[in-house]
């Protein structure tokens, strides 16, 4: 049980990173809708509520609450290919369940994601399979996304209640299957339903439903292999949302990796050096591309967009449950030793080796990769430059074993 629960935190917490990926003018054109704030752990929970009262069994309802968690990753997981186009709808569906397959089990997340855009009546489905080859939880899905994309963002009134479920009578039969449509509607009768839905704290409403009112601990020890996958995929998706960081988690995760190794690491922390490599610009999925991708210089509003991301790094993965040295090495890529840096503005005895093994490698990553405003410089430069800055922004001696590793 414990292990289920923290699984879901987890993913819960992706989710998260995954809403503010999905919050995109780029991708709400393509999708011919907005997702709103918050979209998939909504989408999780109404679907986990309909598969409990029709009898699911724990195991199948962590399967529905992910599948609901996740049912869009495919949308990033396209994003660089189909942005702005409204093929992303079908393609979304395709290449979610191959994200998922790869994770735990992958052989029933894949369907209920590649067929949530189902309905029974064919013409109103993305991709108008038989009804044979729809199983319930993508049922299911179809209805949780369908009623929280036609939620306000507040608590609904009494008439707003009632228009949703005489809307699901009506549409029964054409975009939603009976079974489900009957079993929201009796959720639905339930007052904290509404009210559940609007709380911050959905998570531990979701837990509390799923395995009893009790607490997890606030971090847990790094564990490789799902781990390992989901860290994986997350970088891809990250670097997905500009053309011109197409290898940068990856890249900036092996660079501290072998920096850490220079310096006699010990095999654990090496492991985790690399995944906070790969995770160190989760926050980035909230800037919008065409910020990123911007050609001329940025706005000082766009710039403070951009300085946000570390600050989402930060809370997702302690949302997750990461271990707090992992966070703060991913974290704390943007902040200099003289204070000088962000979002926390911490000074040289409060940024341990991690952080600033991590700083150099990240900016190292980044000046030798083409960007929309240069052409990417040799590794020389990149070292000059960052040598130029030792003992303000970087750690002196870091930067040396950088030179020998890395000229």
């Amino acid at each position: 049980m414990f292990e289920d629960a923290f699984y879901i935190r987890q993913m819960w917490s992706f989710s998260r990173a995954l809403d503010l990926g999905l919050v995109d003018e780029e991708i709400e054109r393509g999708l011919q809708y907005s997702l709103g704030e918050r979209h998939g752990e909504r989408v999780a929970y109404i679907a986990m509520r309909v598969g409990r009262l029709l009898g699911f069994r724990k195991g199948a309802l962590v399967h529905m609450t992910v599948a609901g968690l996740l049912h869009d990753i495919g949308a990033l997981g396209c994003f660089c290919e189909y942005h702005g186009d409204s093929r992303i709808r079908e393609k979304h569906c395709y290449t979610g369940a191959s994200i998922v397959e790869r994770f735990p089990a992958g052989e029933i997340l894949a369907p209920a994601i590649k067929y949530h855009h189902e309905t029974p009546d064919p013409r109103y489905a993305v991709l108008g399979a038989p009804a044979d080859e729809v199983p319930l939880m993508a049922r299911i899905l179809s209805l949780a996304d369908r009623i929280d994309l036609r939620l306000k963002r507040r608590l609904c009134s009494r008439r707003e209640r009632d228009e949703i479920l005489e809307w699901v009578t009506a549409e029964t039969g054409r975009l939603f299957y009976p079974e489900v449509a009957a079993a929201f509607k009796r959720v639905a009768q339930k007052e904290a339903f509404w009210l559940d839905i609007e709380q911050k704290d959905l998570l531990q409403i979701a837990l509390g439903l799923l395995f009893g009112q009790w607490q997890l601990p606030a971090a847990r020890e790094l564990e490789k292999g799902f781990t390992d996958n989901l860290a994986a995929t997350f970088a891809d998706l990250i670097d997905q949302k500009s053309e011109f960081t197409a290898r940068h988690s990856r890249l900036v995760a092996e660079i501290a990796e072998g920096l850490a190794r220079e310096l006699g690491w010990e095999d654990d922390r090496l492991h985790e050096i690399y995944v906070a490599g790969l995770l160190h610009d989760l926050g980035k999925l909230a800037i919008p591309k065409n910020i990123l991708d911007k050609q001329s210089p940025l706005e000082p509003d766009e710039i403070e967009i951009i300085r946000t991301h570390t600050y989402y790094t930060h809370r997702l993965l302690i949302e997750a449950g990461f271990p707090t040295r992992l966070v703060e090495w991913a974290a704390h890529h943007h902040e200099f030793l003289n204070g000088g840096g962000y979002p926390f503005a911490l000074a040289g005895k409060d940024l341990n080796e991690g952080s600033r093994l991590m700083a150099i490698a990240d900016v190292y990553a980044a000046l030798i990769e083409d960007r929309p405003y240069r052409r990417a410089m040799s590794s020389e430069a990149a070292l000059a430059l960052i040598e130029k800055r030792a003992g303000t922004v970087f750690d002196p001696g870091l930067v040396a074993l950088a030179k020998g590793l890395l000229a």
